[in-house]
């Protein structure tokens, strides 16, 4: 008997999948339904099911956001992924699950069943092999090998082990290496690993270096180099040599790598750091121009704080449900990327990173998800394996257009009301430069009918209104806080404190001074009630 999940926010959908399957009730049974992919995890890591049915578009955490999450930690758990859209975004994330099968709905009872048989057909396939006793010595050998080999991919990419000591005869000279290099390659097109494996045994390195390709994507390996303990060669001399015979090789076979390369590290136990030192040294690419070079050395270097001029604006269309806003934005960033001459992609990287921070926070006030996943769990581990500006583009675009989507039926700019639009922006955001310029072209109006009709609704011009507001906030925090007259004055729009004691005095005929002195008894109050 074969268990499975059910992952959609839609209970008469879930119900119906169960019905739809009640044919197959001997084989398969339903351990657990979810409505979300965050209950879904906590369900999956409780019942570790033999197959997931799971929905693409759900409130909370979506389908976008949850196959990564299950194919970095239940990849060997098989998916049927159901849409109501034809969307080539799902599509290829869904394949680059491994998902078994992505289906529209509405679809008919033979259908998810003739897909859940394909999944039984699988499992049972993979029982057998499973249960299989090997009998000749060769198929014994080229077990521990398989071992071996995922040994050290998941030692890479910083799996638990429990035992690093490699078990195959082929690969047990690596148990007693003295040190090793790991060589990350990133392939612009798709690599054969077969081809290099071939060379680096044909050309005299078959017991130096080992090529493990990444099994969920063509366009990433790795070369283990394994170096003796007394060798004429420096490791760098070594790389070296392999890298200037090798890239030439790989180039005519239309094959375009560049190469990170780690610093030498004592023990198979040091690979994940080895494999974070290639990922960084990768990450040293500048995204402007191609560089001469095709292989860069582990080398630490802070990421340059990039300066957005249309950061405000970008925040403010995510937090008002502007998708094609974001998403023309979002080019528009990383178009300006490649602008800057000496940009990297661990500039970019680092941007990024502090860009969906405050993506994130905005999305935790509206929703108030408070178990939202780490930034630096599987989100990170997705940005840490791309290494190319246009597949950073095409990830973030998902991710900030995810956001917009989960945040655009709860904004506080979701009204028709320009006006009162622009009231709530402006109280949000008493710090910032707000013009009557800039305000008119971030809600699409002209300055001048934005004059004529701001001042027809509320009674007043727009500078006057804006300063109310702002020394409204200021007598607040003169009461209520024992912050310094620069700062107040900073916090609520005024960077030259002697402007912003001239227009205090104006609107309350005190000073900020006389004003927080005369109601200090006041304040004092609300602080010992508030205790």
């Amino acid at each position: 008997m074969y268990t499975y999940l059910i992952i959609d926010d839609e209970e008469l959908i879930r119900k119906g999948i169960i019905k739809k399957l009640d044919s197959l009730a001997t084989q398969i049974t339903c351990i657990g339904e979810a409505w979300n992919g965050l209950f879904g995890i906590e369900l999956i890591k409780k019942s570790i099911p033999d197959f997931i049915i799971l929905d693409m578009q759900m409130p909370t955490m979506d389908g976008m956001t949850l196959l990564p999450y299950l194919r970095e930690h239940y990849p060997a758990i098989p998916l049927i992924v159901v849409s109501g859209y034809r969307n080539f975004d799902y599509i290829k994330q869904a394949i680059s699950a491994n998902a078994v099968e992505y289906i529209l709905k509405p679809f008919s009872r033979e259908t998810i069943q003739n897909c859940v048989l394909q999944i039984i057909n699988h499992l049972e396939e993979r029982e057998q092999i499973e249960n299989q006793i090997i009998i000749s010595a060769k198929e014994k050998e080229q077990a521990h090998y398989n071992y071996d080999i995922q040994l050290l991919y998941n030692l890479i990419l910083g799996y638990h082990v429990s035992d690093t000591n490699l078990t195959s005869k082929r690969l047990n000279f690596i148990n007693s290496t003295y040190s090793l290099i790991l060589l990350t390659l990133h392939f612009e097109n798709t690599s054969d690993d077969t081809l290099i494996q071939e060379w680096i045994t044909e050309h005299g390195f078959g017991d130096l270096a080992l090529y493990l390709s990444e099994p969920e994507t063509t366009h990433l390996g790795f070369i283990v180099l394994f170096l003796p303990q007394h060798s004429s060669l420096s490791g760098n001399q070594l790389v070296n040599q392999i890298l200037d015979a090798l890239l030439p090789f790989v180039q005519k076979q239309n094959m375009i790598p560049v190469v990170g390369v780690s610093n030498v590290h004592k023990s198979l136990s040091w690979l994940n750091t080895a494999y974070q030192e290639t990922s960084s040294a990768l990450n040293q690419q500048l995204v402007s121009k191609p560089h001469k070079s095709r292989y860069f050395y582990s080398n630490v270097v802070e990421p340059k704080q990039i300066e957005w001029n249309l950061l405000d604006e970008f925040l403010f269309r995510i937090e008002s449900g502007a998708e094609d806003a974001v998403r023309t934005l979002t080019h528009s960033l990383f178009k300006y990327y490649k602008e800057l001459s000496d940009c990297t992609l661990a500039d970019i990287k680092y941007h990024c990173y502090q860009l969906s921070s405050r993506c994130r926070t905005l999305l935790n006030q509206y929703l108030n998800i408070s178990n939202l996943p780490e930034h630096s769990g599987s989100m990170q581990n997705v940005v840490n394996h791309i290494f190319t500006v246009e597949n950073l583009e095409f990830y973030y675009l998902q991710f900030f257009l995810n956001i917009t989507s989960m945040i655009s039926p709860k904004s506080v700019y979701a009204i028709d009301d320009t006006i009162e639009k622009i009231q709530i922006y402006m109280q949000h955001n008493l710090h910032k430069n707000l013009t009557q310029e800039y305000v008119s072209v971030l809600f699409y109006i002209n300055r001048s009918y934005l004059s004529t009709l701001f001042r027809a609704r509320t009674g007043k011009k727009f500078i006057d209104y804006l300063n109310e507001l702002r020394i409204s906030h200021a007598q607040d925090l003169l009461v209520n806080s024992d912050r310094k007259m620069y700062q107040i004055a900073k916090s609520v729009g005024y960077d030259n404190v002697k402007y912003f004691f001239r227009v205090f005095k104006k609107h309350t005929n005190l000073t900020p001074e006389q004003y927080r002195k005369q109601h200090t008894s006041k304040a004092s109050y609300n602080i010992k009630n508030a205790d």
